[in-house]
């Protein structure tokens, strides 16, 4: 059995789960577009009352990291100046 799920192909966001089991914790990573199909995984999938953590975060190549840089925030305010907004 894999320990990564991919609901549909490239997907928005990324959970990954921590389960006990009894050879110690299992960590599953989940692959999922909409935020509310959070709540399908959680309740159709092992065994809720195992869960240790549930970590989710934007599926993105950079960790997320480019979307609230200060780069990024640079590039907004000169291009506001310039009135190109992104």
């Amino acid at each position: 059995m894999s320990n990564v799920v991919t609901l549909y192909a490239d997907k928005r966001w990324k959970a990954v789960s921590e389960y006990r089991s009894d050879e110690g914790p299992e960590v599953v990573e989940y692959y999922f577009e909409e935020i509310s199909d959070l709540h399908m995984i959680v309740e159709h999938g092992r065994d809720w009352n195992l869960l240790i953590r549930c970590t989710i975060t934007l599926n993105r190549s950079d960790n997320g990291e480019e979307q609230n840089s200060v780069e990024k925030a640079h590039r907004h305010e000169r291009s506001a100046s310039t009135g190109n907004e992104e």
